[in-house]
């Protein structure tokens, strides 16, 4: 009999060594081979749900709700050139381009004045002597929020300092007008450029962290171009805000006095994705991107929230039962340690027997599993055509009495002759994209038989869009779960239910059909009005708002496409509900837009004043070129 794959160490065997369908895989008939990507950081109980490039999954009892989310690599210079192309005019952006990429190394040059490090010679090398700024003169009064958070804003513009001695002076000390103890990190980040006879005006958010305060604001300068360089004429400090946190951080790592003490060496955990790439054969097909999840859920019923870990092909799945002390141990024998490549996992009641099954998303189609208590678990149904599922949300959306199960499918078979690159689709267009994958709603008939109910109920319009994720909530409070669906590069879909008995297309709604690189949502009713809001995470992008606002950008095409253009860079949304029927868009006004490079996000009361608050997920792996993300 052949090794199992799983048996192997790295290096320790070849291809030809191995026996086909001789793995814990899911019986496909024939070849029995999994493929995907591998994780992309160390595994972390505390940040799992936060990892910006894996999926994140979060299981709500009954509703079996789950968000899962992933995205392609990008870099800001990709991103740029994507953009500018859009033009269709060689050469345009590319200056103001050239500026913001050098304004922004000054400004980080700049804060080494703040936090003590090296190489604040370039920022003060560039100071005008006649350099003036105008900013803050004292902080605003404290609000003391629940939780031992304080609050205060910064007005700019109060006070004028000039010339290079006194704005060096004011600028290094600055932080101290708001903070006790030292910064250790801040950034600008350049999302305007303006160039007019020589003179450059940008416009940079700025955040600033110290042990415990956080400083957000918005700042402008005025800049002199000399040749290739740039001479700073003028700073303006806009209006900002401090949030102070008291008693220490909120979260703490608990990961290694958790999880079993192997896993702090186990290079299935500890290695990431590239180096899983370069010895993972290509027969297993690996991608390069970390589609994988984790799911927690009280598995073996003992009233203990476990944890389940998605692997990519090649590598099995984890799982880990939670002891009456809170450590873990890793489950023994549970017939989900599959070596197929597994996106998302649902731990949900689906034949009624008040155990949690499970559903995977794989690369060999969606598989349900039911839970035999002691015994594991054992495959019930695999619906081999779902191949591309990544998001999957449950409801019982009918009310018969059993759960129901919506599977967002990113992507589609590449060989279906439509354009893709590399395993995932370029979009086309790039703010209205409809070739995506076809989304499913899989139909509970019982006896673990589930029917594709997609076309009949009316969910068909609209379901070939690259949709990341999807929730079941009742918008319209008529008493049945309605269907929002989170899309990348163009509109969301919102369906709302008919008694069960069809779905009523809204896509059209104010707030929902102006999309973005939409890639997770939540939900909650945030204004306490009795209606549920969405919380939509998207990317929020320097270099498109830079690029879309500047008048040469697709000038004479109209106001509706380079409005469309800048919606996907402008960051997440927040929809306030007007009773079901219609979404306000409240993101500026929230002050939420802002979330950076957005993944999963999570509607949480995080100091107990009876608000909901917002957990979100952001950033990406920083790649080997300086301005990869």
């Amino acid at each position: 009999m052949g090794r199992r794959l799983g048996d192997w160490r790295l290096g320790d065997w070849r291809l030809e060594d191995w026996r086909l369908g001789d793995y814990r895989g899911i019986p496909r008939g024939g070849a029995e081979l999994g493929f995907g990507v591998g994780p992309g950081v160390p595994i972390s109980l505390q940040r799992d749900v936060f990892w910006p490039f894996r999926f994140f999954i979060f299981a709500i009892p009954c509703l079996g709700l789950c968000d899962c989310f992933i995205w392609a690599a990008m870099s800001i210079r990709t991103l740029c050139l994507w953009l500018a192309s859009l033009s269709l005019v060689p050469g345009q952006g590319e200056e103001e381009e050239r500026i913001a990429s050098l304004v922004g190394e000054l400004w980080k040059s700049g804060t080494h004045l703040w936090d003590g490090g090296e190489g604040s010679e370039d920022f003060l090398a560039v100071l005008a002597e006649e350099v003036e700024m105008r900013a803050l003169a004292a902080p605003g009064d404290r609000e003391s929020l629940a939780g031992g958070f304080l609050v205060s804003t910064l007005s700019g513009g109060e006070r004028n300092i000039s010339g290079k001695e006194a704005v060096t002076k004011y600028f290094t000390s600055w932080p101290q007008l708001w903070c006790d103890g030292e910064i250790e990190r801040a950034k600008f980040k350049v999302v305007g450029v303006t160039i007019d006879d020589g003179t450059v005006e940008t416009e940079s958010l700025v955040s600033a962290v110290s042990q415990d305060h956080e400083y957000n604001g918005r700042w402008k300068s005025r800049w002199q171009i000399v040749g290739k360089d740039l001479v700073l004429k003028e700073i303006v400090v806009g209006k900002g805000r401090v949030v102070k946190l008291k008693g220490g951080p909120l979260f703490r790592d608990l990961t290694l006095s958790l999880l079993p003490a192997d896993c702090e060496t186990d290079p299935d955990l500890i290695r990431g994705n590239y180096e899983w790439r370069q010895r993972i054969p290509g027969v297993f097909e690996p991608d390069q991107f970390g589609e994988t999840g984790i799911s927690v859920a009280d598995v073996d019923g003992d009233g203990l929230e476990d944890v389940y870990l998605c692997q990519i092909g090649g590598l099995r799945n984890r799982l880990w039962l939670q002891q009456k002390k809170g450590s873990f141990v890793e489950a023994a024998s549970s017939g989900l340690d599959i070596l197929d490549n597994t996106t998302a996992a649902l731990f949900l009641d689906l034949d009624g027997d008040r155990d949690r099954d499970a559903v995977l998303a794989t690369a060999a189609g969606v598989v349900f599993f039911e839970n035999k208590g002691k015994s594991g678990f054992r495959m019930r149904q695999r619906l081999a055509d779902a191949r591309y599922g990544f998001g999957m949300a449950a409801s019982d959306f009918d009310r018969d009495g059993d759960l129901d199960l919506y599977v967002c499918q990113y992507h589609h078979d590449s060989r279906s002759g439509r354009e893709t690159r590399g395993t995932f689709p370029q979009p086309v267009p790039v703010h209205d994209a409809k070739n995506g994958g076809r989304n499913l709603l899989l139909r509970n008939q019982g006896d673990w038989v589930f029917d594709d109910a997609t076309a009949e109920l009316g969910l068909e319009k609209g379901n070939f869009r690259l949709s990341f994720a999807s929730l079941w909530e009742d918008f319209d409070n008529d008493g049945d779960q309605d269907l929002f669906v989170v899309n990348d590069f163009g509109p969301n879909n919102y369906y709302r239910n008919e008694d069960g008995k069809s779905f009523s297309d809204c896509s059209s709604f104010p707030g929902v059909k102006d999309g973005g690189f939409g890639m997770g949502l939540t939900a909650a009713d945030f204004d306490r009005d009795g209606y549920i809001d969405l919380h939509i995470s998207n990317m929020y992008s320097g270099a498109g708002n830079r690029i879309a606002r500047q008048d040469w950008f697709h000038a004479g095409k109209g106001d509706e496409l380079r409005d469309s253009l800048l919606q996907l860079a402008r960051g997440n949304t927040l929809l306030r509900n007007l009773g079901g029927r219609d979404f306000e868009d409240r993101s500026r006004e929230s002050g939420i837009a802002m979330g950076r490079w957005s993944w999963a996000s999570l509607a949480v009361d995080l100091n107990n004043d009876s608000f909901e608050d917002l957990l979100v997920a952001n950033g990406f792996v920083t790649g080997k070129e300086p301005d990869d993300l």
